[in-house]
């Protein structure tokens, strides 16, 4: 825990150019190793000062307090006449990720002509002292001198020097190392724990989460366990963007030809693709593998971040089908009938071939778009037609596929919602003092376009599977009282992603940014509410009947 905290202190907000010449995926696993050698504190202390002063020269490390204070007569070069105060700002976060992103930046101000993100600059001198565990005291300045040549001080060149040989030794693709684990730990904590953007909503505490996943890295032995320990860990985030990925597993992605859902509570089929087995939309599941189907999701809700119970429904009902390509799984349907169905289909093409008609009209002058597939020169091409209509039915059970410009045609006023997307500005580390926010919005291009359709009956059908973008075209929906909304509440998560990557081929994706609902309340894990609460019924699903589609179309005859 102790090297963990300081870790991410000194990798996000110490601004030495030592600092930025390690590799710090290395760092961590090195790290690791050097502290589990470690029998007494004062080993442990001696080996974090071994560790941290070849890049971060002026740190203080102590068990006591009253020691963590800086000398900054030792970090002030002879002569400042050409100086500058160098500091860390984070626009969200870009350092590690794993891709460009004009929404978020990383930058060390006033170096190699880094010029400001935002109005901010601490003075020198400034430094953070924080218990970092172990009866230990840390303490980091977060602003340093600087000129054209080097930040000040200058650490030990030579230990310097040992430090980046003895990196590259350290081996970044064995996942049976424990220490690579150990590593990729730490820094799933500390990207979270600095620049999560939704702590002030979440419950939850992420050091204890570390030190489970820290426990729990000693104790797997294979590549598919440890992911789910990383699922495990970053779950309780409740974050819908989140993904754990690893590229060496990806045989793991198939499913046999069947979907499934929980249906007044039961495990229902609700589509069969095969034709070897009589296996009916309606069907009961009453075990799989032997298990009771209630018991088997256990394992799989604590491995889904999700913001709503309607997005960890949905990646659960995917996730627990999920297999080697041709194992196979056992069912037991009806609590009689026990079939072996292999898993030979890809998930993502399963859920393509299962796509609703792009639009259709229902009935006299009652229009039907599926805003998942249909394109918006579609939409544009029916617009006479939608035009003439009296009613329009908008299935968002999805993602839109590049089509809010429809929005456009409901709205009677311009958007007026200047900061419902937010990206934290950020100098201090903890999530402490945030400076404030970089604003951003779509009023440049969310202005009304005739022909004007909000005179109609407009209804929208969501659920839970509609997430981030979909979430902002329904944000406009709701706030704006564009239609009548029928459904399940979405997923509530929105914002735009962010990557990183981990040594052992991983990959875990993410939330970076907030985004509030347009009245400035919370969205993020309660997602858009409808007005027209909708069940699936275990009948519904035998007679084949889409019955969200036919409670919007029963309000709009009513």
């Amino acid at each position: 825990m102790t090297f963990a905290k300081i870790y991410g202190y000194v990798k996000y907000f110490h601004p030495s150019d030592e600092a930025t010449q390690i590799d710090w995926n290395k760092f961590s696993i090195y790290g690791a190793a050097q502290i589990g050698e470690c029998k007494s504190k004062t080993e442990l202390l001696n080996t974090l000062y071994d560790l941290f002063k070849p890049i971060a020269p002026s740190i203080i490390i102590s068990t006591n307090i009253e020691d963590c204070i800086i000398d900054i007569s030792n970090s002030i070069p002879i002569d400042t006449s050409n100086c500058q105060i160098t500091f860390w700002q984070h626009r969200g976060v870009s350092i590690g990720m794993a891709q460009s992103s004009q929404a978020y930046e990383s930058k060390r101000i006033h170096r190699h002509g880094a010029s400001l993100l935002f109005e901010y600059e601490p003075e020198f001198g400034e430094s953070i002292t924080k218990e970092v565990g172990d009866g230990l005291w840390c303490m980091i300045p977060i602003a340093l001198y600087c000129d054209s040549q080097n930040t000040y001080p200058v650490s030990d060149q030579e230990k310097l020097k040992k430090l980046k040989e003895a990196l590259e030794n350290v081996n970044t693709t064995d996942q049976e190392n424990i220490f690579l684990r150990l590593g990729n730990a730490i820094n799933v904590f500390n990207v979270f724990q600095h620049f999560y953007p939704y702590w002030d909503v979440v419950e939850v505490s992420w050091e204890d989460e570390l030190r489970k996943a820290l426990t729990q890295s000693f104790i797997d032995s294979t590549a598919t366990e440890y992911l789910k320990t990383l699922e495990r860990f970053t779950a309780p985030l409740k974050d819908g963007h989140i993904s754990v990925n690893n590229g060496y597993s990806t045989s793991s992605i198939y499913v046999p030809p069947i979907s499934w859902e929980w249906i007044e509570g039961k495990l229902v089929i609700t589509k069969y693709e095969g034709d070897i087995y009589h296996i009916e939309e309606g069907d009961e599941v009453t075990k799989i593998d032997g298990y009771d189907p209630e018991k088997y999701f256990q394992d799989i809700y604590s491995r889904i971040s999700a913001g709503t119970n309607g997005w960890s429904q949905y990646r659960a009902n995917v996730k627990s089908l999920q297999g080697e390509r041709n194992s196979n799984v056992s069912l037991e349907f009806n609590g009689t009938t026990t079939i072996e169905l292999e898993r030979y289909i890809n998930p993502y093409r399963q859920e393509v071939n299962t796509i609703k008609a792009r639009y259709r009209e229902m009935e006299d002058g009652i229009w039907y778009l599926n805003l998942d597939v249909i394109e918006i020169d579609t939409i544009n091409k029916l617009m006479p037609e939608l035009e003439r209509s009296k009613a329009i039915i908008c299935d968002l059970r999805g993602y839109p596929n590049g089509n809010h410009d429809f929005i456009r045609h409901l709205m009677s006023v311009p958007d007026t919602s200047k900061s419902w997307m937010q990206i934290p500005q950020i100098v201090y580390p903890d999530h402490e003092n945030v400076i404030g926010y970089n604003y951003y919005n779509w009023m440049e291009f969310m202005k009304p376009i005739k022909p004007y359709l909000g005179d109609k009956d407009i209804v929208f059908i969501i659920d839970g599977r509609a997430i981030s973008y979909a979430e902002s075209y329904m944000g406009f929906v709701e706030g704006y009282n564009l239609a009548t909304i029928v459904g399940q509440p979405t997923a509530g998560t929105n914002g735009n992603v962010n990557l990183f990557d981990l040594p052992g081929g991983y990959r875990i994706s993410w939330t970076g940014m907030k985004v509030l609902k347009h009245d400035g309340s919370q969205n993020h894990g309660i997602g858009i509410l409808p007005d027209i609460y909708v069940e699936k019924t275990i009948q519904g699903v035998k007679d084949g009947r889409d019955e969200y589609l036919e409670k919007a179309l029963e309000f709009i005859k009513d």
